[in-house]
């Protein structure tokens, strides 16, 4: 019942996204209009009725017009004549116009402590969590409800879909019984048959028995498994084998296992073959080998048992534990080199200063570069932290509007007193730039390390570029270096976790490879995209967007 309800939730925010655009560009279209501000400037009703009758689904008021209970604005433009606010064209769509139409919830609209539905504001004594099932009460309904917060709208407007308990509890009773009476219906056809056919079924009943079972267990096991007789034939190839492998058993069983199985050598030479279920040392009887299915790596845990002619292969998935296992190890290489620096720097400057009496610049000296260094230490500890957070979930993001512009200069001003004289870093801001919805704490630390990208990446200098655009509903954000480049074949992976593109630091440029996945994560979390465009040895320049407020539309 749940998955029901959330189902139809997303029906009803795949339709409101897919208006949104459409509804925009009629808003647009309409505040672009002299006939429509020269009627919200002079007040004219009923030319104001006449627009919003060709135009259904458009509000034209001079203030803040009251919606109808269950409707949803999907644009807002404001109209100005000769810089003056007179009015505002929004588009409107009733919430219910959102939701399938064979519905098996109610779909509202949740504003604050208030949903509409049916016409009607009820209370709704606790705001449900976005995207959870949960119990709500609703009036004086008890309710299993759904709601997903409205990214267009303001803080307290969510969709929510909703059905009464009772009605659930015997819609699942109803879907009960069905399935009992079915089921006897079945077990007496069964016995039926039975009945009639039991003197064949009795001859090899304990071969059949025996035959069936085995193969009910082999059809619902989770580990792969596979037969291969003397001559090196397929004589078995289980479901969890398709499912692991996506080779179909219909190619496989019948075919020489060289022909049919994909690093069948590799499998041969390396799985050794038990006499018995449970020989050898343990985990030491199984074998982990690398084997590529049309492109695609996949690594299998394969252990294997003789038969009297035949000899069973049992193998699991694991990819995922080796792809960890890589990580694991590249995370502690990775650590351990940035640690290291850092680490003897500060030994050595705090070894110099206790041995050794030192002039006046050469002490200022060296306090600067343990400062310098104890910086980059919490630098390092604090992406190590945000990226623990971020797989863990518990990561907060303020939901909250910001100046833009005000940041950008404040980041840029930052990273020229971290770079020389000659350096350039530049601003292109518009005139009118709008507020932007986000965190803007996390905006500056996603900026902050793409110029510091932007610095180590272009080590022979050049001009870094901070850019601001805006683009429809959103904000753009763009850093423009004329460094070293990535690769076309790297520009996928950047934002992976502990990727970097210079693994082996052979042009000193260091860092851990937490960096542009924090960016990536964060931005997500706030609603956004980044990625990057790049040239070899020409430059990059790195993206993202934020969802923003909509600017006043002169007239």
């Amino acid at each position: 019942m749940d998955q029901r309800l959330v189902r139809e939730l997303n029906v009803a925010i795949s339709a409101y996204t897919d208006r949104v655009e459409e509804a925009q560009a009629n808003a647009l279209k309409l505040a672009n209009s002299p006939a429509v501000a020269k009627a919200l400037l002079t007040g004219d009703g009923r030319v104001l009725r006449r627009f919003e009758q060709k135009n259904p689904g458009i509000v034209l008021s001079t203030g803040r017009k009251r919606l109808a209970p269950g409707a949803v604005t999907l644009a807002n433009v404001l109209v100005s004549v000769r810089g003056k606010s007179v009015g505002r064209v929004r588009a409107v769509v009733p919430v219910r116009s959102l939701a399938p139409q064979d519905g098996f919830g109610e779909l509202g609209l949740l504003r604050g402590k208030g949903l509409a539905l049916d016409g009607e504001i009820l209370p709704v004594r606790s705001t449900p969590p976005s995207r959870k099932p949960v119990d709500l009460r609703v009036g004086s309904m008890d309710t299993r409800a759904v709601a997903v917060s409205l990214p267009a709208q303001s803080r307290h407007a969510a969709l929510i879909t909703l059905r009464e308990r009772s009605t659930i509890t015997a819609a699942a009773s109803s879907v009960r019984w069905r399935v009992i009476a079915i089921g006897l219906g079945l077990i007496g056809a069964l016995l039926v048959i039975a009945y009639a056919v039991a003197p064949a079924i009795a001859r090899n009943r304990l071969s059949r028995q025996q035959r069936d079972e085995a193969e009910r267990v082999l059809a619902h096991l989770g580990d792969g498994v596979f037969v291969v007789d003397r001559d090196g034939v397929v004589r078995l190839w289980n479901q969890a084998a398709e499912a692991i492998t996506g080779l179909r058993a219909t190619d496989v069983r019948g075919q020489r296992a060289d022909e049919a199985i994909p690093g069948w050598a590799t499998i041969a030479t390396f799985v050794p073959v038990a006499d018995r279920p449970g020989e050898g040392d343990g985990p030491s009887s199984s074998e982990t080998v690398p084997i590529d299915i049309a492109g695609r790596e996949l690594w299998l845990s394969v252990v294997a048992v003789a038969l009297e002619d035949d000899t069973v292969y049992a193998f699991r998935d694991a990819t995922h534990d080796r792809r960890l296992e890589d990580l694991r190890s590249q995370f502690v290489a990775t650590i351990s080199h940035e640690l290291r620096t850092p680490l003897a720097s500060l030994h050595g400057a705090a070894m110099t200063l206790r041995e050794h009496e030192l002039p006046a610049q050469t002490q200022d000296d060296l306090l600067e570069m343990i400062a310098e260094q104890s910086n980059r230490l919490a630098n390092l500890v604090e992406e190590i932290l945000v990226a623990g957070q971020l797989d863990s979930g518990s990561l907060s993001v303020v939901a909250d509007t910001f100046d833009p512009e005000e940041l950008v200069r404040g980041v840029v001003t930052a990273g020229r007193s971290r770079v020389a004289e000659e350096r350039v870093i530049g601003i292109d801001v518009p005139p009118l730039v709008p507020k932007v919805h986000g965190d803007g704490e996390r905006t500056r630390q996603v900026l902050l390390n793409l110029i510091d990208n932007a610095i180590k990446y272009s080590p022979s200098g050049g001009r870094i570029d901070v850019r601001l655009t805006t683009v429809g509903d959103h904000l753009r954000f763009s850093v423009h270096d004329e460094g070293l480049g990535i690769p076309v074949g790297e520009q996928e992976r950047i934002f992976d976790k502990f990727y970097r593109l210079d693994p082996d630091q052979r042009r000193g440029i260091g860092g851990t490879g937490l960096g542009l996945y924090i960016c990536r994560e964060l931005i997500r979390s706030m609603h956004g995209r980044i990625w990057v465009d790049s040239e070899p040895g020409k430059g990059t320049t790195f993206a993202f967007e934020l969802p923003a407020e909509p600017l006043p539309v002169p007239v």
